[in-house]
């Protein structure tokens, strides 16, 4: 049987694709109406800030949690946690009662929700094609979630432009309601009987111990720190330098972020339909060297017309490195301990808001450009030591399991 004829998987990757599309689209016009409100681009990094942080102490946590309890009800509830949210901010919106600090609450919210994907949805991704095509699933997986950079910001963009805050969140209530809907027919059923399980403590050290024996995976996980410390921040400083430097309108400040969505939607699918599993770890080795050259290109620009295909090349980075990343994990990793390894990538994502700290902090006092071209600079610096201490996925050798 296909992975397309499995209408499990069909659904659990169009509730994620929801969910991601809604993610870029809200971070966009989010982006746009605090710059607006504040006209300074460290309130626009702290929002991604927000969204990020909850990754490290909620990462390995909801990895334990996920292997206790049906993922399907807890997958569903996310849903329904959405919905309201963005009911509530709307309302506000609608009343011309929306504040900075209300936007940071929902934004927490959402980055709370978005860390449990990676130990609820991704698992059950896995289990519905079983272990001998989780590489090719995760990775087609990883291809739709790169279509939302396309997608989500021009959206989010455009509402925002012609509708407000108010058609952006009401937009999304409808959005995750379909979700939920979505989650509802998903037939799912735990892989493993309830057991007596040891201690939340003894099932961290277990995680922590299985990593560190495996040196595969702390590669993997030091390169996702790398990338999430120093190139996935430059994401939140684009918006403000397509406004304030280039002078572009909110329609076009999203026609700018979407085209590293374009690129990395055309890099995805490639690497899903015609990619090796078997060398995803160069594929991902070397994507995230193409993800931060580009960006330093970027901030050298001054022109629209040259911005416009940089971010673009530094999306088929991004994809190289996205759409690899999980499944990696998943390939290098047993099933039974599949959950809490996705719970520590996520962790190892989670260092991103220090890295939005520091872009944000440079954009202060040297301005938006600059500071890309500062940690543009730190982070290809970073890669290059990787290279040196963790030589198995530039060299492309096999990862999986003993």
């Amino acid at each position: 049987m296909s992975l397309w004829s499995n209408l499990n998987f069909r659904k659990l990757l169009l509730s994620g694709l929801l969910l991601e599309v809604m993610r870029q689209f809200e971070t966009l016009a989010i982006a746009v109406f605090v710059f607006q409100k504040t006209g300074n681009a460290f309130y626009v990094a702290m929002m991604l800030f927000i969204q990020r942080v909850p990754l490290i102490p909620f990462g390995l946590v909801f990895g334990v949690v996920a292997d206790r309890f049906d993922r399907k009800n807890i997958f569903v509830a996310i849903f329904a946690v959405l919905a309201v949210e963005a009911a509530i901010l709307g309302f506000l919106a609608s009343q011309d009662n929306l504040e900075i600090w209300q936007v940071a609450i929902g934004v927490f919210i959402n980055g709370v929700i978005w860390t449990t994907d990676f130990s609820v949805r991704r698992p059950m991704l896995a289990e519905s094609v079983g272990n001998s095509r989780v590489g090719r699933a995760v990775g087609l997986d990883g291809a739709l979630m790169i279509s939302a950079l396309a997608v989500g910001p021009v959206i989010g963009g455009g509402i925002l432009q012609f509708t407000g805050m108010k058609g952006v969140y009401f937009f999304g209530t409808g959005a995750y309601v379909i979700g939920g809907l979505i989650a509802l027919t998903v037939k799912y059923q735990r892989p493993i009987k309830s057991v007596v399980r040891p201690s939340f403590t003894s099932d961290f050290r277990l995680a922590l111990g299985f990593a560190r024996s495996r040196s595969v995976i702390v590669g993997i996980i030091a390169i996702t720190v790398i990338v999430d410390m120093w190139a996935t921040p430059i994401r939140s400083i684009i918006p403000v330098i397509g406004e304030d430097d280039l002078g572009l309108s909110p329609l076009l400040v999203g026609v700018l972020v979407s085209s590293q969505g374009v690129g990395s939607l055309i890099g995805a699918a490639l690497i899903a339909f015609r990619g090796d599993p078997a060398k995803y770890g160069r594929i991902y080795f070397y994507g995230s060297f193409l993800y931060l050259i580009p960006a330093l290109l970027f901030s050298l620009s001054n022109w629209f017309v040259l911005s416009l295909p940089l971010v673009f090349i530094g999306g088929l980075g991004l994809a190289a490195f996205s759409t690899t990343q999980g499944a990696l994990i998943l390939m290098a990793t047993p099933p039974e301990m599949r959950s809490r390894m996705l719970g520590l990538l996520a962790v190892g994502i989670g260092i991103g808001p220090i890295g939005i700290l520091n872009i944000g902090l440079m954009a202060t006092l040297f301005g938006p450009s600059r500071a890309v071209m500062i940690v543009s600079i730190e982070g290809i610096v970073a890669l290059a030591f990787a290279a040196v201490v963790w030589p198995m996925l530039r060299r492309g050798e096999d990862i999986s399991p003993s």
